[in-house]
């Protein structure tokens, strides 16, 4: 897997957050084990450090080193569950001081519960477990050891540097096709006449579009063609790459714009003196290829000598990142996959060396079928097409064509360096959460707030965004759609698409830890079910136990999420209250479920036994009422029960579920009360309903403290609701949100 190791170094991060947060170590202190964990710390640190050389030696194809790396992926993992158990614990205590605070009751000592039962089982089992860890962890580092793997120096893997792309020129490339009208539309752009008002600052054109998509290439073709040549005084081309170094990109323009002008040791200064010279009073045109910088200082550094340019003079840009199109103040020109038509015509010119399948008619098929696989990527195309260069042979084609494209011979794959830059230039913060992307099948319509919520639950979204998770679950979606790594449904302008290239990359990073059945189980990854973390299941007319099995063995599940097919004639799927509770059993460190569009029609009580859950999604079922159980789920942060019909009542004591953030009971029309003591929860950020009646708990009052808060929200006011009801019948109702 090639790239484990930088996912087990984001993996990593979030542990060194855990280890170091003051709430821990003082439960750690109270429980006497903060030296350890300390230990723990340090032992990690050195781990981290030797992972860019895990990953050459596994590259290397070292078997040792790959099964090093699993070990430590799973520890990690449960080292993480471990943590997490402490928080809990933690939360529990603070649930019952606050609860019996609010009620006005009066408190004992904190000293009178350290020789309780249940404490004393608790350290007993977590002592139990932490050395388990522990050994485990000292496993590690002596295999480590014996492995003898290099300390990082500061410097890049040597693979990273094998897979960084060769610089690009301005030649153009060979059997280009298509993409008529699009660079028909940029020449508009660069050759268009301006008016006397026309501001002379130069016009940036950036062409955006994920990796592989052909942005260089058409750069290439407008860049060479004849109306730019005659319209231009000066034309260059810098291929930038991740390297943003404004001096070598200075020296690269300027050795164009001066063929003889020697710029061997000569600082910025005099290089941009000399452009500035070169570039006075003419119409130039720049490409800047491959741009990754998102630094502005950067940026208006490099543009200073191009202010001495004639009116009219273009930079045109490609990038796969549009916040780079925002940094260079122009609205970037999106590059869509190549038609259909065209990716044959790319494809018969690479493998058979014409631009049709007329002699090679027997062939035709199979071509199709290959081209298929690459889903407009004209990279995945050349490259496909050239592991079948004059060969004819049906028998060698049907293999190209049933092989995935990461089992390509990795001498000749350019496809995989491509696409892992946009990986790789990911923060540590966005890692993680683009691999936990791997749970979607290809070609499903992603919900953009539904996977922020699941972000946010699995604890992804934690760090420098503050305490409102959400808002920073919105900026990192957004930051993944500005990389090229989704794309907006064309059927649905709500819902997002993964490239089937990019989601094949989630897979990658992710490994075993994710699992979707329906599309690995006839592809030997049952076998490694066992090592799964987060798993979904495309849901059937008919769910039959069979099914399921392959998720009782997955004990360290941490998402299980039923993905719904998005089609009119979806009708829901069966699901009998043993089989789902012969499931949650299993699954004690669930932090998501999600099970809509069941016909539930009661939850099990073992769903209060799901102590680490914090996002419970049963909308569009008909359950009637949630069991008393689940109010002993202080971790749960998100209950969505929208369009449960047949819902009449919430379980009394919902106050203790002290970290509740999100409740969502918008249509529901059969539910009667609020449970007493709602308003005990401050913490909410969102409130789809309130039902007023006359019964204690489910009065206006209640609401009181929750419009006071100033907790989590950026607003002022934390509580939003969409409407008031009095016993089903709405007294007050706003389409978007109603804030206080």
């Amino acid at each position: 897997m090639p790239i484990v190791e930088l996912f087990l170094q984001a993996l990593l991060q979030v542990l060194f957050e855990k280890l170091a947060s003051p709430e821990l170590l003082n439960f750690a202190r109270h429980r006497g084990i903060h030296t350890l964990l300390k230990k723990w710390e340090k032992m990690l640190i050195k781990i981290d450090k030797v992972l860019y050389d895990a990953e050459d030696r596994q590259l290397a194809s070292d078997p040792e080193v790959k099964s090093w790396l699993e070990d430590l992926g799973n520890l990690a993992y449960d080292i993480d569950d471990l943590l997490d158990e402490f928080a809990l614990k933690s939360v529990e205590k603070k649930s019952d001081a606050e609860l019996s605070r609010s009620r006005g009751r009066s408190l004992l000592p904190s000293c009178c519960f350290k020789l309780s039962a249940s404490a004393f089982m608790f350290n007993c089992k977590m002592r139990s477990k932490i050395r388990e860890m522990d050994g485990r962890l000292q496993d590690i580092i002596t295999f480590k050891d014996s492995l003898h793997l290099r300390e990082n120096n500061g410097e890049r893997s040597a693979y990273y540097q094998l897979d960084k792309p060769l610089p690009t020129t301005y030649l153009p490339e060979p059997g280009f096709v298509s993409r008529k009208d699009e660079k028909n539309e940029i020449l508009e752009l660069l050759t268009k006449q301006e008016d006397d008002r026309t501001c002379v600052d130069i016009k940036v054109i950036p062409i955006v579009g994920m990796g592989g998509v052909g942005k260089t290439a058409l750069a290439q073709q407008i860049y060479n063609d004849a109306k730019v040549t005659s319209y231009f005084d000066m034309k260059a081309w810098a291929c930038v790459s991740d390297d943003f170094d404004v001096l070598a990109i200075t020296k690269s323009i300027l050795g164009t714009t001066s063929a003889h002008l020697s710029c061997e040791d000569k600082d910025l200064n005099w290089l941009q003196d000399k452009l500035k010279e070169n570039l006075s009073r003419k119409k130039f045109l720049v490409v800047l290829d491959d741009v990754w910088n998102e630094k502005f200082g950067n940026w208006t550094t490099l543009l200073k000598p191009f202010q001495s340019g004639a009116k009219g003079s273009k930079i045109i840009i490609t990038t796969r990142n549009s916040s780079v199109a925002s940094l260079a103040g122009a609205a970037p020109y999106y590059l869509k996959e190549l038609s259909e038509d065209a990716r044959m015509t790319l494809f018969a010119f690479h493998a058979l060396g014409v631009r049709n399948f007329d002699c090679h008619p027997h062939l035709e098929e199979l071509g199709r079928k290959i081209v298929g696989k690459c889903k407009g990527l004209p990279l995945a195309v050349k490259t496909l097409a050239g592991l079948l260069r004059t060969k004819l042979s049906p028998y060698e084609w049907q293999a190209i064509s049933t092989n995935k494209i990461w089992d390509l011979p990795e001498e000749r794959n350019e496809i995989l360096p491509a696409l892992k830059l946009s990986y790789l230039h990911l923060p540590f913060n966005l890692r993680r959460c683009f691999a936990y992307c791997a749970i979607f099948p290809k070609d499903y319509e992603i919900e953009r707030d539904e996977l922020i919520c699941w972000w946010s639950a699995e604890g992804l979204l934690e760090g420098k965004e503050g305490k409102n998770h959400f808002n920073a679950g919105l900026n990192y979606f957004d930051e993944l759609v500005s990389r090229s790594l989704f794309q907006k449904s064309s059927s649905n302008g709500s819902r997002f698409l993964m490239h089937d290239l990019v989601n094949d990359l989630a897979k990658l990073v992710a490994g075993a830890k994710y699992f979707s059945l329906g599309e690995f189980e006839s592809e030997g990854y049952q076998n490694n079910a066992y090592l799964a973390r987060h798993a979904s299941f495309i849901s059937s007319s008919h769910i039959v136990a069979e099914r399921f099995k392959i998720y009782h063995g997955m004990k360290g599940l941490r998402s299980f999420i039923s993905l719904v097919k998005q089609s009119r004639y979806y009708a829901g799927s069966y699901l009998s209250e043993k089989l789902l509770c012969d499931l949650l059993s299993r699954l004690k460190y669930l932090r998501v479920l999600s099970l809509c569009h069941y016909y539930i029609r009661k939850v099990p009580d073992c769903i209060g036994k799901l102590r680490h859950l914090r996002h419970l999604n049963l909308s569009y079922t008909d359950i009637e009422m949630l069991p008393k159980s689940i109010v002993a789920l202080y971790n749960l942060e998100a209950l969505m029960l929208q369009s449960c019909e047949n819902l009449t009542q919430l379980p009394k004591g919902m106050e203790k579920l002290i970290n509740l953030k999100f409740l969502d009971i918008t249509d529901t029309p059969n539910l009667r009360v609020m449970p007493m003591y709602i308003g005990n929860l401050v913490g909410l950020e969102m409130l789809s309903k309130f039902v007023v009646g006359t019964e204690n708990g489910s009065r206006l009052k209640e609401l009181k403290n929750l419009k006071t808060s100033k907790g989590n929200c950026a607003s002022p006011i934390c509580i939003r609701f969409k409407k008031l009801e009095m016993l089903g019948t709405p007294i007050y109702s706003q389409r978007r949100e109603y804030v206080g």
